[in-house]
């Protein structure tokens, strides 16, 4: 089913699925792994656990559809929020090495700006 730009009714899914949304549920699920990030990398899966078996929902799962989609979409937010939180929680090197593994980062001897270096830019903001 396409509308009339000719987008498929599911577009919106498909953001969910990008390179760049599987490459951070790639690095996520690595660092999730890894066992020098903190412990704390457990809180929120823990807790999304925790929400679909627990019975007290915002929608009983009794009435049908209703009741499993909201759990769907607290999983799939819960999930992205992850994805999301989990890069700031492990120590920078270990991301680093992490994305450098996966040949997302580039490598170490190639980096082109030191710390301490200035970059000096004009830009042009038009609203």
């Amino acid at each position: 089913m396409t509308n009339r730009r000719g987008t498929t009714a599911f577009a919106g899914a498909s953001a969910l699925l990008d390179r760049g949304m599987r490459e951070q549920l790639r690095l996520s699920w690595r660092l999730l792994r890894d066992q020098r990030v903190p412990a704390l990398k457990f809180a929120l899966p823990a807790l999304l656990g925790l929400y679909v078996m627990s019975p007290l929902d915002p929608i009983p799962d009794f009435l049908l559809g209703l009741g499993q989609m909201d759990d769907l979409g607290v999983v799939i937010a819960g999930v992205l929020l992850t994805a999301r939180i989990m890069p700031r929680l492990a120590p920078e090197h270990v991301v680093d090495e992490h994305l450098r593994e996966m040949g997302i980062g580039q490598p170490a001897a190639q980096t082109s700006a030191r710390p301490t270096e200035v970059i000096d830019a004009r830009f042009n903001v038009r609203g």
